[in-house]
């Protein structure tokens, strides 16, 4: 028998979906305030089939563009 899946961010916690790139899990809670997308920045072969992206697909391009946002800034010697 296989033992539960924890959540990443809540060990405590049993977990109910994978970024199946990085192989981290998360509990519903991480879901549902979408910081289950591990790096929404970066090409994934599995986005066209991920339920963690279907779900915070605007969460996570909005969290990218920050960070793009953020290291722009740091190049361009500004405090971030």
């Amino acid at each position: 028998m296989e033992s539960p899946r924890t959540c990443r961010f809540h060990p405590h916690r049993e977990a109910c979906v994978e970024c199946q790139k990085m192989e981290f899990w998360y509990c519903q809670e991480c879901l549902d305030q979408c910081r289950a997308c591990t790096d929404p920045c970066l090409y994934c072969k599995f986005r066209q089939g991920c339920v963690i992206w279907e779900l915070c697909r605007k969460e996570a391009r909005k969290r990218c563009k920050e960070s793009k946002g953020e290291k722009g800034k740091r190049r361009k010697g500004e405090k971030g």
